[in-house]
């Protein structure tokens, strides 16, 4: 029950499956939307709507007031207070049972999605022709995505601003010589 708000908390940081800050738009090209996580998205309803339903059943049997808002820290505290009356409940067992159930859903659902990998170009260390990509890591790390090059060079978050400024800098220079070419071969 404890572990409820920190899951909600995490499916929330992982409703956007990838970020897409070193996505290059080209004018006039079609806009990409988000890419929401289903399994956040659901794993937070139902965590809100489970501990809203149980906090209102406790509330109207017990002759309580019911959390003013519905806001999962505010209900799981309520339902951790009145646990043991509500697990010596007839529907007590209902109760834990829908808890662990959308417990392990908001597990997996906070570590959920593809094991992604999304290319950024070309590494823009010098001598390093690697691929650039972006991939999710572990889940116990800080950030879950990483991004690095196939020849082992590993960029941190507080880097990435300064790496995307790089990678789309590359990608300038080598559509003017992609130009230029291009320009050399009609004269």
């Amino acid at each position: 029950m404890t572990e409820l708000p920190k899951l909600y908390e995490e499916c929330e940081s992982d409703l956007t499956r990838f970020p897409f800050a070193f996505e290059e738009r080209v004018s006039g090209s079609e806009v990409k939307g988000l890419c929401l996580n289903e399994a956040s998205i659901n794993a937070r309803l139902d965590i809100i709507s489970v501990l809203a339903t149980w906090s209102a059943m406790v509330a109207e049997e017990r002759g309580l007031t019911k959390p003013a808002r519905r806001d999962v820290p505010d209900l799981a505290a309520f339902l951790t207070r009145h646990l043991d009356w509500l697990l010596a409940h007839s529907a007590g067992p209902y109760f834990a049972d829908e808890v662990v159930a959308m417990t392990a859903t908001a597990r997996r659902a906070s570590r959920s999605g593809p094991a992604l990998r999304l290319s950024l170009g070309h590494c823009v260390e010098e001598d390093c022709d690697g691929a650039l990509f972006a991939t999710r890591i572990a889940e116990d790390a800080p950030s879950s995505v990483q991004v690095r090059c196939e020849a082992g060079h590993v960029w941190w978050s507080h880097e990435w601003l300064t790496l995307a400024r790089q990678v789309s800098q590359a990608r300038q220079q080598s559509q003017c010589m992609t130009d230029a070419d291009v320009g050399s071969m009609g004269a």
